[in-house]
């Protein structure tokens, strides 16, 4: 046994006492196995909760299954009781199980300050170099991990290799219980493969950080110059030199308090010195936060005034100040009685639902208080307080879902806190969430499939936005989802949509992750892999370029609408890269023949209606570039149900401001199983109007009516060019040539109104003469055809309503519709002209 592992499992003394003073059965000899079993945890339990602990149920063995059976009848007890709380963590309890160093230390530690409410100290650990052996040299005993941080300053030699790290994994409890060796190579595979993946990202690492490892280097160097070391001894004489011995030096743990209080001295000693006097704390603002930072404290004043010095606030105090300035003096009267911090029975108020609303309760949730920024120094300052802060919000995000508004507010005030950290200290913020954050996210995203990506979106809030710091946290989830790689990838699909800059090193990576999980059998998370492309093209498109080959076969293989939805953005998108970019001198025609085939394959009338949707949304900005996708994308906009088209087709502008709207335009009606939100954006915006008219009207000029679907696209691609100044004068030609097949949407009920508001905009919106289009004998034969109608007829009250529209535009615009009405009398019999509602326009 090593010195750091003997080390940890030694008992501190006022532990060891507390153990004695119990009387319990057997002596303890080994920590760690002694209370492997569980059964002296137990007889430690029976004498402080006598009534619910009975000794007979215990087994004093050693085999695995009795461990487990003590250790289940504990666990049980320790959920029941809210004080015991902290000793219910399942991977503490495996770590006792299975004897490793220092678990059994640790778990006894917990468990006597969760039974006497009392506080061990720590103790100071001497130092390596103070506690070597003989001669006065130390040997090095690196202890074995279970993964290298890149940033840890440790020379090559010392860390481990494969076999020390397989060996020290063999013992971990999920390979220690397992019986299928096929199960326990394919276990050693993957920590051999983790170790030549952590390898390679630190060679990565190593080539941007030139510093790394300065002292190895300034040793190497200092050696060239001075020459090898020669030993110290006399050749004439030779004789045994003596050895100095040279007592250990004795190190005392200072207590915390009297540190911080030392502190705080020294901190008002130099704002009292003279060279600190007259306008306050030098520096102004600025440094006054700098010396908050550093101590806790922060000066006040400026000015002439004299330095005050205020302690720092625990941010329990700021939470329970917020909830009494934003609640009634009634409400927070009702909160003491429950005889918690004002805070914490805030909260469960709100899982009550009888003293706040769950919307009050999430407008409070956001602004608790006035600075975000003192709340988040506040955390770093008091890191425990966060770790309960955050445990006191994870029932908000579990028990709602993801558009709750309790959900949305706890998730945007973690944000907060997190980005507020962030700019005050990125590495203090950082190891907040690696220590207090990161432990329960794997629970969360494995049970909460659909709130994975705010889930993550808190965890990289408080990381700092470095290529370096991001890469870490992606190899710290590696490590956390060793045993589940699928669910990393996935997270990866994630992550990627909220980097803001990229380098090779991060891209390689997703990508290589992406190549994985393209190959899974997975479809879900195979779309999750497919919706990973689309930002690698904007940072290097050949990563796309290879793969299309691959994704050609995707479309023939999978079955999957979502990935078949997958494949169509991705072409898409490739698609509009290849058009606007200029910057490629390569020919990528055989590229876009891919994309084009996979377009074919996908997108098509018998196709989902999902992949329908999503398709005509992405595709839309492709029509000005690739004329040969208008036929196809027409025909699949006409089959799609007109509720839905009519919501596609309707510009922001003309979109009433209502929840349920924004349902329906913004997103699918049910979200991808993939965790991917796909926009459905306003088509008209987007697309080519005069290509998609004019495929309208090849394909219905020989028609001897028009339908409601033609007339809806028309009119969408009518009002699109109607808005832009360079439209009007395609919108003239374009009726011109399609104003017979238009205004024989008059003569159908479900298409007069569509036609009634075309005809509106061509005349107000064109420079086209009144005459030529109201008088236009098309459009009167039509109107004469109206008259025969019965007055409550619609298309006859939509006519009239057209006419009467265009007459109010201008007095020319008047006097046409008066000319156009004579000649719709003219050509009407006379009593069936005075009894249609044409007599009165007259």
């Amino acid at each position: 046994m090593t010195q750091e592992s003997a080390a940890a499992n030694k008992l501190n003394r006022e532990l060891l006492r507390w153990i004695q003073s119990l009387d319990l059965a057997y002596s303890i000899k080994n920590v760690k196995r002694d209370f492997s079993n569980g059964f002296l945890v137990a007889e430690i339990m029976s004498r402080y909760y006598d009534k619910d602990v009975s000794m007979h149920s215990y087994d004093n063995g050693i085999g695995i299954k009795v461990k487990k059976d003590n250790w289940d009848q504990l666990h049980k007890i320790f959920s029941r009781v809210s004080d015991l709380e902290p000793l219910t963590s399942r991977v503490d309890i495996e770590a006792v199980i299975h004897c490793q160093n220092g678990a059994a230390v640790a778990f006894l530690t917990k468990l006597y300050q969760c039974l006497t409410k009392r506080t061990i100290q720590p103790i100071a650990a001497p130092s390596a170099a103070a506690t070597g052996g003989g001669g006065g040299r130390t040997q090095p005993t690196p202890a074995v991990k279970s993964g290298l941080d890149p940033m840890e300053d440790i020379p090559p030699y010392a860390k481990p290799t494969g076999t020390a790290l397989i060996r020290e994994k063999m013992r971990a409890p999920d390979i220690a219980e397992t019986n299928d060796e096929t199960e326990i190579n394919r276990k050693v595979r993957n920590i051999h493969a983790q170790h030549e993946e952590n390898l390679q990202l630190e060679r990565l690492m190593s080539m941007d950080t030139p510093d790394r490892y300065p002292s190895l280097r300034n040793a190497s160097k200092a050696t060239v110059l001075r020459g090898a070391t020669k030993p110290v001894r006399n050749d004439e004489t030779p004789m045994l030199m003596t050895q100095q011995v040279v007592k250990e030096v004795q190190i005392k743990s200072m207590n915390e308090k009297s540190l911080e209080k030392l502190r705080m001295n020294r901190e008002a000693k130099d704002v009292e010195s003279p060279g600190n006097g007259g306008g306050g704390v030098t520096g102004g603002v600025g440094a006054t936060f700098e010396h908050f930072n550093r101590s806790g404290v922060y000066g006040l004043g400026g000015g002439g005034a004299s330095g005050e010095l205020i302690q720092k606030r625990r941010p329990l105090d700021l939470l329970n100040d917020g909830v009494v300035r934003r609640l009634s003096p009634v409400l927070v009267s009702k909160l003491d009685q429950r005889g918690r911090d004002k805070f914490y029975a805030f909260l469960d108020a709100l899982h009550d639902g009888r003293l706040v609303s769950d919307q009050e309760g999430a407008d409070l949730l956001v602004d608790i208080v006035d600075d975000p920024n003192v709340l988040a120094q506040a955390f770093m300052d008091f890191p425990k307080d966060f770790w309960k802060f955050v445990g006191a919000m994870t029932p908000l995000l579990t028990e709602n879902d993801e558009i709750h508004p309790l959900f949305v507010a706890v998730h945007l005030t973690l944000v907060r806190i997190g980005s507020c950290c962030v700019e005050r200290d990125g590495s203090t913020s950082m190891l907040l969430m690696m220590e207090y954050f990161m432990p329960k996210l794997p629970s969360l995203v494995r049970s909460f499939a659909a709130k994975r990506a705010p889930l993550v979106q808190i965890a990289y809030s408080f990381v700092p936005s470095t290529v370096l710091s991001h890469i870490q946290v992606i190899k710290r989830l590696r490590e956390t989802f060793s045993e589940d790689i699928p669910l990393f990838i996935h997270l990866l699909s994630i992550l990627l949509y909220t980097e803001t800059q990229l380098d090779d090193t991060l891209v390689d990576l997703y990508h290589y992750y992406c190549c994985i999980g393209l190959e899974t059998p997975c479809e879900k998370l195979r779309a999750a892999c497919l919706s990973m492309l689309v930002p690698f093209m904007s940072y290097d498109i050949t990563l796309v370029i290879d793969l299309l080959p691959r994704l050609t076969q995707f479309s023939s293989r999978h079955s999957w609408w979502e990935v078949k939805t997958q494949l169509l953005i991705v072409a898409a998108a490739f698609l509009h890269h290849v058009a606007t970019t200029e910057q490629y001198s390569r020919d990528y025609t055989e590229q876009i023949e891919l994309a084009l085939t996979i377009i074919e394959r996908e997108f098509h009338l018998n196709a989902h209606l999902n992949v329908r949707r999503v398709g005509l949304a992405y595709l839309a900005k492709d029509l000005a570039h690739y004329q040969e996708l208008v036929p196809l994308y027409v025909d699949v906009l006409l089959s799609i149900p007109s509720t839905m088209r009519s919501v596609i087709l309707q510009t922001e502008s003309q979109q009433p401001e209502t929840a349920e709207n924004e349902a329906n335009h913004a997103s699918l009606p049910i979200r991808g199983t993939s965790g991917a939100h796909y926009r459905l954006s306003s088509l008209p915006e987007q697309w080519d109007s005069m290509a998609i008219a004019k495929q309208i009207f090849y394909e219905r000029k020989s028609a001897q009516e028009a339908d409601f679907d033609s007339m809806q696209v028309l009119l969408a691609c009518v009002t699109q060019l109607a808005s832009t100044a360079d439209g009007t004068s395609q919108l003239q030609a374009l009726y011109e040539q399609m104003r017979g097949y238009i205004v024989l949407g008059l003569l159908d009920a479900a298409a007069c109104g569509s036609t009634a508001q075309i005809l509106v905009q061509v005349t107000s919106f064109t420079s086209t003469t009144p005459s030529e289009i109201i008088e236009y004998d098309g459009l009167i034969d039509t109107l004469v055809q109206l008259v025969s109608r019965n007055v409550e007829d619609l298309r006859q009250q939509i006519a009239i309503k057209m006419l009467h529209d265009i007459r109010t535009i201008s007095p020319r615009h008047a006097a046409a519709v008066q000319r156009c009405v004579e000649a719709v009398h003219h050509g009407s019999d006379a009593t069936t002209f005075n009894a249609s509602l044409f007599a009165a326009a007259l």
